[in-house]
């Protein structure tokens, strides 16, 4: 079910540019695509050490992703076009700390699968350059896999004595919106280059509102649910950086 809704957001966008009239053009393109979570959420605390009384993710940083895009030109210029296409994003972070015997290393990971579509307008034009400004909104289905907690734990050896993965919370599908805008450019026809900043929230539909002391689920990116309350909106950037190329 969830994965049809992902499915269905790139036919219905498909279709719909598709029966414009003829003039529709396409492009698709490959590259990076980064997340960095902006706002003040738990799944950016330290997993031991910060004074909250939840498990933070330690996701505190640049989270390094990958996409792929199509677009459906609606007119010759490209100043309305239909973009729609797929992100993975890898989310990783990592801690450790020494006692007196001993050492521990916590690495907390969790992966997603975005589909998207959207609608972009081009409103700036360089014509000496070939390169054009543009902004955009996205409607972005995302499937989260179960939270992760790796923990090694080392000796006065430096042998690695105890080595144990745990599955803490459950996969999860939200639904969130992005605003973008961005430069694109040809490189040497019909290659271009695109490179875009955007900003949303991944979970603006589909939280679960209920504290877990009621069940509930917790914050969508922490591997801890203990003392947790209903499911936070976790505000990212996006980055992107990729080529197209024109069919």
């Amino acid at each position: 079910m969830k994965f049809s809704i992902l499915l269905s957001m790139a036919f219905v966008t498909l279709a719909c540019a598709t029966s414009v009239d003829a003039q529709v053009r396409f492009r698709i393109g490959t590259g990076l695509s980064t997340q960095w979570i902006v706002n003040d959420n738990p799944a950016t605390y330290r997993m031991v050490g910060e004074d909250s009384t939840v498990t933070g993710g330690s996701f505190d940083g640049m989270q390094f992703g990958w996409g792929i895009r199509a677009y459906a030109d609606l007119d010759k210029q490209k100043t309305f076009r239909v973009p729609f296409g797929f992100d993975y994003t890898s989310y990783t972070g990592a801690q450790s700390w020494a006692g007196t015997f001993n050492s521990v290393f916590l690495k907390h990971t969790s992966q997603s699968y975005t589909m998207l579509a959207g609608f972009e307008y081009s409103f700036l034009e360089f014509p000496l350059a070939f390169a054009r400004v543009y902004s955009g909104v996205e409607l972005r289905g995302t499937m989260f896999t179960d939270n992760t907690i790796q923990k090694v734990y080392t000796y006065a050896n430096d042998i690695p004595t105890s080595d144990e993965s745990i599955k803490t919370k459950p996969e999860a599908f939200r639904l969130g919106a992005l605003a973008r805008i961005g430069v694109e450019g040809e490189i040497y026809y019909p290659v271009f280059l695109n490179t875009s900043v955007g900003l949303g929230a991944v979970n603006f539909f589909g939280r679960d509102t209920r504290p877990t002391s009621e069940g509930g689920r917790g914050e969508l990116l922490t591997p801890d649910r203990r003392n947790e309350g209903p499911e936070s909106l976790v505000w990212q950037v996006n980055f992107t950086f990729m080529i197209q190329v024109r069919l």
